[in-house]
């Protein structure tokens, strides 16, 4: 009796862990990953007002007031000794749009956000660097066609995206909910500015 009820919970666990696993979103694509390592950093000056250590995040205000949440690779080694108030020179990777289509059903229409983490090969002297994917259920805010940009408002903060053609061609609308996925902005280099 006693092997049929350890048969019986094993069993349980292996389903529940399956399933568990089946939730979980797939790591970011080799293509995608490669995309977002080789894009050129561009140069920010900013202030950090936020501080997330447990996921390498910091939140930056530009010299227009704009905050945005850029992700620290493990190349920035000095994470751990920058604090809220610091002026800071930032090399960073802008976001990257990478795909979104309108829900199927009416139900995942409300906003939601996962994050998962990938790292990568990289040519650079630490031979690595890394990326975080974003999948959300946002609202489309706005469509510039001369910009080409969109901007979403996930349940978090709002972003604004470059707009692709194959993703200019799905016709979205001010209003639309959509299923996005995109690779956040990561800092590539922090140095800290002479007060």
């Amino acid at each position: 009796m006693n092997a049929k009820w350890t048969l019986a919970v094993l069993l349980t666990c292996l389903t529940m862990t399956a399933q568990a696993n089946a939730q979980t979103s797939d790591p970011l694509s080799s293509d995608a990953i490669k995309t977002a390592l080789a894009s050129e950093p561009r140069h920010l000056q900013a202030q950090i007002v936020g501080i997330d250590a447990s996921t390498r995040t910091l939140s930056l205000k530009g010299t227009k007031g704009r905050v945005i949440p850029v992700s620290i690779g493990k190349q920035v080694t000095n994470f751990d000794t920058l604090k809220i108030g610091d002026r800071v020179d930032v090399l960073i990777k802008e976001a990257l749009l990478l795909d979104a289509v309108k829900p199927q059903n009416k139900d995942d229409g409300l906003r939601k956000r996962v994050d998962t983490t990938a790292f990568a090969p990289a040519s650079d002297a630490s031979g690595f660097g890394a990326a975080k994917e974003v999948d959300i259920i946002a609202t489309v805010q706005r469509i510039d066609p001369k910009k080409k940009t969109i901007t979403l408002r996930g349940p978090w903060r709002t972003e604004t995206f470059g707009l692709t053609p194959e993703l200019a061609a799905k016709k979205f609308k001010v209003g639309d909910s959509v299923h996005a996925v995109y690779i956040s902005a990561t800092a590539v280099q922090v140095t800290p500015v002479a007060k």
